[in-house]
């Protein structure tokens, strides 16, 4: 088969075009599997509750087991993303509704302690500080920031992959509500 010259370029643009949008497909594709086998894998053996998380403004140490009778979200966060700064801002009003009804852990990843020092001090978000580095990478985290929402009873409730808008805490307001009135 022989294509005119004068429509190779068409032609080259058209395949161009076919071959960026399966690329974009199939990546897209896979990025969603991925994302669904990670909460898959969460779910089915959340081993989070049990490590000790380092606090970052001192030599303590927490568990998210520390924190039973109150609805805890594990947030693995950096400052490079914008996403995790708008997330907090968010988790922080949420916190503020329920004070004592819900803990907040805030796990930094791929940050110096002086880093997230400075990121406590100017936006004194009332959560709880730890290092979260070695974890993201151990549990092949696909992407900042994640969160993992657990109920009074420690189980693993939700899990959040990155930040659209503040109705993703719809679900979270709706579980601290229910379960406030049982």
């Amino acid at each position: 088969m022989r294509i005119d010259p004068k429509y190779f370029n068409t032609f080259l643009l058209i395949v161009a075009v076919v071959a960026a949008s399966l690329i974009a497909f199939f990546v897209m594709s896979n990025r969603s599997a991925e994302r669904s086998d990670f909460k898959q894998r969460m779910f089915a053996q959340d081993s989070l509750q049990t490590i000790w998380w380092n606090k970052v403004q001192s030599d303590d140490s927490l568990r998210i087991a520390d924190f039973k009778g109150a609805f805890i979200v594990l947030d693995l966060w950096s400052n490079w993303s914008d996403a995790s700064l708008n997330s907090h801002t968010e988790l922080a009003k949420v916190k503020q509704e329920y004070p004592n009804e819900l803990q907040v852990m805030a796990a930094a990843v791929g940050l110096q302690k002086q880093e997230v020092e400075e990121y406590i001090e100017e936006h004194k978000f009332p959560f709880h500080f730890v290092a979260g580095s070695r974890q993201f990478s151990a549990f092949d985290m696909p992407g900042l920031p994640v969160q993992f929402v657990y109920d009074q009873k420690l189980e693993l409730r939700h899990v959040f992959l990155g930040y659209s808008n503040d109705r993703q805490y719809d679900s979270l307001r709706v579980l601290i509500t229910n379960g406030n009135q049982q």
